[in-house]
Parts: structure tokens; sequence; C-alpha cells
């Protein structure tokens, strides 16, 4: 018989990502397909089961960083397409081909180094266009002889090409002048290289609001997690958080007025104070910025953070909740009774973004997969 020892984890509600997916599917139409990312272990929920989930809710494509994280899919028996967003050492490109992985090319260093393998089918390629984010991709000008190179080769195959958006939740008027240079240099591609070629280019945030930008595939990321780019956006407004961080109590104790908690005696208590000690840290994904700035809820109710969060520990004020005792559950993300703290509401306080709190949320935090909602259930 297995024990359960865990002091932290995460519940996943698989059926919400399903959901997710599902309205992402109706939202973009028949006509565009949807990619998962679950790049970064799923956003911090787990690669592999964030993979099914979403394959389940109706993505056809799945999105990861790097050629381990696509391996790691296909070891797990997952046989749809999967797409390398970042970039492949000549190392791995052998791998990646072999593992049926799409890969990202941006430049003719890669080229050279697949033409020089001995792969054992053509290298489904997709060729990044840099219209404004600066990090990989190559310049309008230089994407056409590359996409023509490809075409060129019997062991290169273009299946797509694709550019990603620098600010498509905050600045409309640049996202638009990335996807009309985007849409040249793909139409210019067509005209040399025929039709028979994905074109994508919205991310989470591009796919709610630019509809233009939808083309032959989105990209969603963040939403299949159920949690919008901008708090204050209601394009979608029936998803689902996926994720649940908790906690338990391990302490509760009187502190004296003017007696200080924690590493650098940051906070002192302004008069006798309740105060708990939960088992979490930094180490565990809790933001060290929340010290003295973030809350917890403990039965219902919210119970500020008070002192410096630690490697492996916290303390939170519990003075106006009654009954706090050794063994409670404090939920860092989620809802516990009528409060509730979404991921959005903690990047706030840590002066982050959302996706940074789930990505941050360590491998020691245990991940536990339910179903909340039946999977027949109407979404």
């Amino acid at each position: 018989m297995t024990v359960d020892t865990a002091t932290r984890w995460a519940e996943i509600d698989l059926e919400a990502i399903r959901h997710n997916v599902r309205q992402v599917a109706r939202l973009v139409t028949a006509k565009t397909a949807v990619m998962a990312v679950v790049k970064a272990n799923g956003y911090g929920h787990g690669a592999v089961p964030s993979a099914h989930a979403a394959l389940e809710g109706g993505a056809t494509w799945l999105g990861v960083a790097s050629v381990e994280e696509g391996l790691e899919l296909r070891a797990a028996g997952i046989r749809a397409p999967i797409f390398l967003l970042g970039y492949t050492p000549p190392s791995a490109l052998g791998e990646a081909v072999a593992a049926g992985l799409s890969l990202n090319v941006f430049e003719g260093a890669t080229l050279d180094a697949l033409q020089k393998l001995p792969l054992p089918a053509p290298a489904r390629l997709q060729l990044k266009v840099d219209t404004g984010m600066s990090r990989l991709g190559a310049a309008p000008e230089d994407a056409v002889a590359l996409a023509r190179r490809i075409r060129a080769s019997p062991n290169l195959q273009l299946e797509a090409v694709w550019t990603h958006f620098a600010s498509a939740d905050s600045d409309p008027e640049f996202t638009k002048a990335q996807l009309a240079r985007f849409l040249r240099v793909r139409d210019q591609i067509q005209s040399l290289a025929g039709p028979h070629f994905l074109s994508h280019a919205a991310n989470s945030a591009g796919l709610l609001h630019y509809p233009e930008a939808r083309l032959d595939l989105v990209r969603a990321g963040l939403v299949v997690y159920g949690v919008s780019p901008e708090p204050a956006w209601t394009d979608l407004p029936a998803l689902r958080p996926a994720l649940t961080w908790r906690t338990i109590v391990t302490n509760v104790h009187t502190v004296p007025e003017g007696a200080g908690v924690g590493y650098g005696q940051t906070w002192t208590a302004p008069a006798p104070r309740r105060v708990a000690t939960l088992a979490i840290g930094y180490a565990d994904g809790l933001h060290r910025r929340q010290s003295n700035r973030g809350h917890v809820l403990l039965r219902g109710k919210r119970a500020p953070i008070v002192g410096t969060v630690s490697m492996d520990q916290t303390t939170a004020d519990v003075t106006e909740i009654p009954g706090v005792t050794i063994g409670d559950v404090a939920t860092l993300i989620g809802r516990d009774g009528a409060s509730e703290l979404s991921a959005s509401a903690v990047a706030e306080t840590a002066d982050t973004i959302s996706y940074e709190v789930l990505c941050a949320i360590s491998a020691r935090v245990v991940r536990r997969y339910t179903e909340k909602s039946p999977r027949g259930a109407k979404s």
C-alpha cells in the first residue's frame, strides 16, 4: 500500500483542459486547427497528462520547446504531430527527425546539417519568419530563399511557415503590422513553392483578439490551462482553471507584539497575532516577492503572508480566521469555499505574469490528476 506523504501538491483537473481546448476549437471554427502548447511541463500542469487531455479535447497538434520535451511525449505513446518551437542543436537533429518531430528552422546552418545526415524520412520543417519579435526567425528578405532551398531538397519538407507576435496582449497596431509582414512573406513563398504548407501566427492572445490571424493553425498555450492572457479579457468566459495548488499548516502559534517573523525580521507583529507556518516555499515555486504582499486561503478566508518566504516554509497571519490548526489545508491557487486566488491575482502581487507563476511550480510539488467534471458534461 502506498502512503501519500505529500505536504504540498497541485490538483490538475484534466476535464478542464479538455473543456478549454473545446472552447478554443469552437472559437476558431473547423477551418483552423488547434495546437496545444505543452512546453515547460505543460505550463506546470504535467506535459504528458495535459497532452493527452488536450488531444481528447480536439487539439490535433502539440507544441514543445525542445527535443527532450518532444521525446518525452513520444515515449508516452503520443503519435500526434509535435512541433519544436525552439532551436534544435545539430547533435539532436537525427533523433528528432527519427521521432517524427517537426522542426523549427530559420537559418541555413540547420539545413546544411540536415542535408548531411542519413535521414530515415524527409525532415518536416517549419520556417519561422521574424516579423518583429527579434528572437528566433529568418528576416523577411531571407525567408523566401530558405523556403526555396527547402523545397529543392528531397530530404527536406516545408511543412509550415510561421511567426510569433510580440505584443498581441497589449499593442494592436504592432500586432497587425507583424501579421501584414508575415502574410507578405507567406504569399511570396506560396507563389514560388506552391500552396502545400500551413501558415500560423496566433498565440493565445492572438487567437482571442485577432480573428484574421487564426490562419490554418493557432498555438493555444495559456488558455488551454484555463487562464486568460489578460485577466480583464472575456473572450472565452467559460474557461476553467485546471490547476489548484495547496499545502498544509505545520504549526500555529502566537507572536507577541513587536516580535519578528522569518528571515530578516521583515514583519513584526503590531499586536499579539496568531501565525500559521505552511509547508511551502520558494523551492516549490512560491515567489519570494509574495513576502508581506501575497495571501493564502484557509477555511474559506484570505490570510496575508507575513515575513519573508523562505526555501521550504512560509508564514501567514491567521488571527482573523478562528480555529486554524495543524493539518489544515491552505490554498495558494484555486478555490476554498467562496474565496478564490487565481494565478493572475498571485502574479499581480508578485510583479510577474501568470505564465511564470504556473511554470515556477517545482517538481517536488506532487501533481494529483482529477476528473472534476464528467467527460460527457456539456461544454
